[in-house]
């Protein structure tokens, strides 16, 4: 990997990164109620600020054009920001700590949390939540969704799937994991999942079967992964030893690792590819983020 670009602030702890096109932009969950929205143009940086949050924001989500930015806060509110105008388009209000992860499917944000629930909200100002499913004595620790499946991962392990979540809302549920579910993601044909956990293994799913394809064995707590947008031939993963690896999903084996910060005791959070699957994002608990290109 080659290092690309680098931003380090010491003051803020980022827990969370998503990169948006090829010119990217990213945002960054911070213990603070104001998110900055960060966009690069050949190295130069530019930031919007967004600011209305009244508790500590817990994660954050573009909106697949790009266009609209999601935000959940510890004050139970998801907000709808308009990147183009800088404005506030819609406010969303959950019931306590249940906007723990969302997720955009289609034009409805998607929101799990504590209690283990499911629940659809759409863009309209007088659109009701729509309530998918619930599992008792649960909490959702990781959320995705395609164009037509919403996955849930949990704290117990299990990952469950639900097809046509808006009409038929089809359940499929299963143990993946031995402890808690940290990422989960979809292939790009949308038949298969990539999910990882506290247990150290990443975990490839056939979701027509529910049944487990390939096992990649990190050894260690896999806090993020993401899958690569254009093929699936490699998954990027970060984890609790600090480092980073890509894998082959067709072989199962790690074909590069590294650490991408001087800093050995640097916990990373989130890793993402970009849009063309050309670059890597990484961002670590002390407040420093980096982008590698693909050698």
């Amino acid at each position: 990997m080659v290092r690309n670009g680098f931003y380090n602030s010491p003051k803020f702890l980022w827990h969370l990164l998503t990169l948006q096109g090829n010119q990217y932009r990213l945002q960054i969950q911070v213990k603070t109620i104001q998110l900055q929205v960060y966009w690069m143009k050949q190295w130069h940086y530019g930031k919007i600020k967004l600011e209305g949050h009244f508790l500590g924001i817990v994660d954050v989500k573009f909106s697949n054009n790009g266009e609209l930015l999601a935000v959940s806060s510890l004050d139970s509110v998801i907000r709808i920001w308009d990147l183009k105008k800088s404005i506030k388009s819609r406010e969303i209000a959950c019931d306590q700590m249940e906007n723990w992860n969302i997720c955009w499917l289609k034009d409805y944000i998607c929101t799990a949390g504590e209690g283990g629930r499911l629940s659809i909200f759409g863009l309209d100002q007088n659109q009701e939540e729509i309530p998918v499913f619930s599992v008792e004595n649960s909490f959702a620790s990781a959320l995705a969704a395609n164009n037509s499946n919403i996955a849930v991962g949990t704290d117990s392990g299990s990952l469950h799937i639900v097809e046509d979540p808006i009409e038929k809302r089809k359940l499929h549920s299963k143990k993946i994991h031995k402890k808690m579910v940290r990422s989960v993601k979809f292939s790009n044909d949308g038949f298969k999942a990539f999910s990882s956990s506290d247990d150290g293994d990443i975990k490839l799913t056939d979701l027509t079967k529910m049944k487990e394809i390939k096992t990649f064995q990190h050894h260690y707590s896999v806090n993020s992964i993401d899958v690569n947008p254009i093929d699936d031939k490699l998954v990027v993963s970060c984890s609790s030893d600090y480092k980073v690896r890509l894998w082959d999903t067709s072989s199962g084996q790690c074909i590069e690792q590294f650490n991408p910060f001087d800093k050995k005791d640097d916990k990373l959070w989130a890793v993402r590819f970009n849009r063309d699957g050309s670059l890597i994002g990484v961002c670590s608990q002390q407040g420093q983020l980096s982008f590698y290109s693909r050698n």
